[in-house]
């Protein structure tokens, strides 16, 4: 069984299960980038990398652990945090392992968390104590892993997009106290931001199961049998949009015009408040995507295409020179 899968069946096992809408739902904002993607062309990370599994990087309720992947050349390196997505019901950290690898092998320092859930219990406050407990882990034995500290980002997709965008903007998220200075860019691949909208546009059904009382988004907001309606204050603190100043990081946000389970609108939102702060922000709409892995056309999300622009990003913002000395090209 392939990580999605796993996901998906540890979903429907909490009684949360993951499941796509019947129709899309729209996405018509003007200052986002159109993309059709050849998916055809595909990643193909070496092995250069040196990978560090299983380390315990905090201790609440259970050991959170992290996977690293160091370049083999010389550091120190530009670090980046991933964060899996998983509907707020599990987070794997094997996740995006292809891709993880091709981002190492561009020159960073990639490290890859398991973080809290409604699993186990938690809210996103304590996801966004986690990111901040990975950070912290990594800025202390930076030395050992060949890091970089002082050039961060954070990545993630789905719910880790959620986190990622909410760590680097909410000062109450505790990023910016291990940093000293916050994150220096956030990629938020088909990410929440507005959470009691996450299914606006998608069809009665799956709006339901994301706002009823016992769902795992209004329980990841404030705890189990919560509904979102009724706390629309928490909803509002909650959203990255809402934290945004001129201070923030630049981001690049990617959203398929096919997700079934994240509405691109999500990533809109979030792009236009970041352009109204004067925060630099480039969106990409990629034609024919859906929701990652999780997707018929999952492969574009594997493509060397998208994958670049990722990469580019990062070194714009970071600075890294590729382990074999050819630049990335989409």
């Amino acid at each position: 069984m392939n990580t999605m899968r796993l996901i998906m069946a540890l979903a429907a096992l909490s009684g949360r299960p993951i499941r796509p809408s019947s129709v899309a739902a729209p996405d018509d904002d003007p200052d986002s980038i159109r993309l059709h993607v050849r998916s055809a062309d595909q990643i193909k990370p070496g092995r250069s990398a040196r990978a560090y599994r299983g380390i315990v990087y905090a201790a609440s309720a259970r050991k959170l652990r992290m996977d690293i992947l160091v370049p083999q050349a010389p550091g120190p390196h530009p670090l980046v945090l991933y964060l899996p997505g998983g509907g707020f019901v599990t987070a794997r950290r094997a996740m995006a392992a292809r891709q993880r690898r091709y981002v190492a092998q561009a020159g960073f320092v990639v490290a890859s968390i398991d973080y809290r859930t409604v699993s186990d219990g938690a809210t996103y406050r304590d996801g966004l104590a986690d990111v901040a407990a990975a950070l912290s882990f990594l800025r202390l034995h930076a030395g050992r892993y060949g890091i970089a500290p002082a050039r961060t980002a954070l990545w993630g997709e789905s719910a880790g997009g959620y986190l990622a965008a909410t760590a680097a903007t909410d000062p109450g998220s505790g990023v910016a106290a291990v940093t000293g200075a916050g994150v220096d860019a956030v990629v938020d691949v088909f990410g929440a931001s507005h959470l009691a909208t996450v299914a606006d546009g998608f069809d009665p059904a799956m709006v339901t199961a994301y706002t009823m009382s016992g769902a795992a988004l209004p329980a990841y907001l404030r705890g189990p049998g919560r509904a979102l309606v009724d706390h629309p204050a928490e909803v509002i603190n909650a959203d990255p949009a809402s934290h945004i100043t001129s201070e923030t990081p630049p981001f690049l946000l990617l959203h398929g015009d096919d997700d079934r389970i994240v509405a691109p609108a999500q990533t809109a939102r979030l792009h236009q408040a970041l352009r109204r702060a004067g925060v630099d922000s480039t969106r990409y709409v990629l034609q024919g995507a859906g929701h990652g892995a999780l997707s018929a056309a999952a492969r574009i999300w594997t493509s060397t295409q998208v994958m670049a622009i990722i990469v580019n990003f990062l070194r714009s913002r970071l600075g890294a020179t590729p382990e074999s000395g050819d630049e990335i090209r989409g």
